[in-house]
């Protein structure tokens, strides 16, 4: 038996690696999606909407991605409450709270892994052989040191409770751990036919008795169906989103598909066993298409894979239960990701491998642990072969921490790893212009061009550089492309009304502010948009729309300013000066802001 102070010391030895390999990224910054999903989500940080969000598509106000992910996002938003009472102000400082979180869920996921390993075979070296690999294996630092990877951390979290609960016979809890699974990410729907192998395999139930078992799942399924279709409506079943930049499979034939996904997969076992060439983005056009398995080595060897791995499963009486886990734990969560049931929103993603990289961790540990039993290798060469594949594992991953400090360092690390990638193209260009290196960017962009022209962002970022050279003709015909590409491109808009500013294009320039507003509305923007009708001699305009978002809130000075504008512009002085004088009090010191409050008060 294994003593419940051993699992003590396999809980603080989760907690010590686990900050030892992954606590070098606290430091990071928010980067790439973390930007747009956590980073600059009004949604998240407003208290009052927390509730909302478990009938909230993933994206805000973007049902059309096809994703829910309530407990995800209310976890970013407990850090955003979190992060306001602490004030931090740089980048670094307010993303700290949230590595900090992810790498606390991966502890706890680490430990779970040695806990059902050892409940499931009562072997102590499969069990720590599996937990230390897992714990440090490189291929996780996209999930636990990118922010947005905590809908897989959540996932795997919930699904293994889940799978707790119910070989400790407690159903209930056992349901309401999937539901929470669930609502972490879509993917958690592998953990049944996972639990199914435990109840028929592991734990000897008759097929029927085991199948029965699953009914209890149905009323957590039901109930996050219904919450689904509450935030994504008609997109219930998936994306009408996903572009050939995200995933070209999408639009290849059924075969090459097919085809294409067995070379993935080719490329997923070869990143678990030899993590080096790991890379932030695989999209269009870093993986070639397969039409011919017979002439691609890797769409090959992908196939026999596929085949061992269900060889392993089905044959579990002739083979081993342990590895025929291993094998399940792998297939299973990757088969919904994989492209070969149905094409999904991404082509690969490293992240996407956490679930799976438990499965692949037994296989290894077995293997290690039948060497030792058929004693072909003292015991001590396979101790000290599994210490320096964890000490490479170790260092691997604080490396590769360090790709994920910045915007800078990860698109320079992924620009080496995936130099064909046109979402890494135009991210590096976008890093270069916010740098003001404005050659670079032209550089990065003209190569984004030669992969793949008609992309929203692409066409945006090119905007910016004709506006930039005050080429303003070029910049609407670019930003416009940008919206005909995306017209949910809110970027471009916020562009568009920008240059119409500058050529005093008022009404379009509030005619695009008010499409920003509208799909995301951000007190910058309304602000903007309230000046602009005011410009335009439309001071209710701007006070309706205050008044929409706002109230009748005086505690911030750049909403008071704009009011008592408004105001002041209909001639309204006393309600100017309420207006006006506590945007000075708050700390709006602008001129203008004076000069009202003058003529104000000489007219009363």
């Amino acid at each position: 038996m294994i003593f419940n102070r051993e699992f003590v010391i396999i809980f603080i030895l989760a907690i010590i690696l686990s900050f030892l390999v992954f606590g070098n990224g606290i430091s990071g910054e928010f980067v790439f999606d973390d930007v747009t999903v956590v980073q600059n989500r009004g949604d998240l940080t407003d208290p009052s909407n927390f509730f909302n969000l478990f009938i909230s598509p993933y994206h805000q106000n973007m049902p059309k991605t096809g994703l829910y992910r309530p407990l995800a996002m209310a976890s970013y938003a407990i850090n955003h409450y979190i992060n306001s009472s602490l004030s931090s102000s740089t980048s670094s400082g307010q993303a700290a709270g949230f590595h900090v979180v992810n790498i606390i869920i991966h502890v706890l996921n680490s430990f779970l892994v040695f806990w059902l390993i050892y409940f499931l075979f009562k072997n102590k070296f499969l069990s720590y052989a599996t937990f230390l690999l897992f714990l440090t294996h490189p291929i996780h630092t996209e999930a636990v040191t990118s922010i947005v990877g905590r809908a897989e951390l959540l996932s795997f979290l919930f699904s293994i409770i889940s799978i707790y609960f119910f070989v400790n016979k407690n159903k209930i809890l056992s349901s309401i751990s999937f539901l929470l699974a669930l609502l972490s990410k879509e993917s958690a729907l592998m953990v049944l036919p996972v639990i199914l192998y435990i109840d028929f395999v592991v734990l000897h139930k008759k097929i029927k008795e085991s199948i029965g078992n699953m009914l209890f799942f149905f009323l957590p399924f039901g109930l996050y169906a219904i919450l689904r279709y509450k935030a994504l409506g008609s997109y219930f079943f998936g994306a009408a989103t996903t572009t050939i930049v995200e995933n070209h499979l999408i639009f290849s034939s059924f075969l090459e598909r097919i085809f294409t996904a067995f070379k993935v997969l080719f490329m997923y076992v070869e990143r678990l066993v030899w993590p080096i060439h790991l890379s932030a983005d695989y999209s269009f056009n870093t993986i070639q298409t397969v039409s011919n398995p017979f002439v691609s080595l890797e769409s090959a060897v992908g196939i026999l894979i596929l085949i061992l791995l269900v060889v392993l499963i089905v044959f579990y009486k002739k083979v081993n239960k342990e590895i025929s886990f291993g094998a399940v734990l792998f297939l299973f969560p990757y088969l919904i990701i994989s492209n070969l049931i149905k094409p999904v929103g991404t082509i690969m993603g490293e992240r996407l491998m956490y679930f799976p990289s438990f499965g692949f961790t037994i296989i290894i540990a077995w293997i290690l642990k039948k060497v030792i039993e058929y004693k072909k290798l003292d015991a001590k060469v396979v101790y000290g072969f599994l210490t320096v594949v964890l000490i490479f594992y170790g260092v691997r991953t604080i490396v590769r921490n360090k790709d994920w400090r910045d915007s800078q360092t990860l698109f320079n690390a992924t620009v080496k790893e995936s130099p064909n990638s046109l979402i890494t193209r135009t991210a590096l260009a976008g890093v270069h212009i916010r740098a003001g290196e404005w050659d670079l960017a032209k550089e990065q962009l003209q190569i984004a061009r030669n992969i793949y022209e008609n992309n929203s962002h692409l066409q945006n970022l090119l905007g910016v550089v004709a506006d930039h050279e005050k080429n303003y003709v070029l910049a609407e015909e670019k930003f416009k492309k940008s919206l005909e590409l995306n017209p949910d491109a809110t970027n471009s808009s916020i562009n568009l009304a920008r240059l119409y500013l500058k050529q005093g294009r008022l009404q379009e320039a509030g005619d695009n502010f008010l499409k920003v507003i509208n799909f995301y509305a951000t007190a910058e923007y309304i602000i903007k948009y309230s000046y602009v009708q005011i410009a335009l001699n439309k001071p209710d305009k701007a006070l309706e729309m205050m008044s929409k978002y706002f109230g009748s809130s005086l505690d911030n000075p750049d909403i008071s300013a704009v009011v008592g504008t408004a105001y002041f512009v209909k001639k309204e002085y006393k309600q100017a000066l309420i207006y006006l004088k506590n945007a000075q009090t708050f700390g709006n010191k602008a001129p203008e802001i004076g000069e009202m409050i003058k003529i104000a008060e000489s007219n009363l």
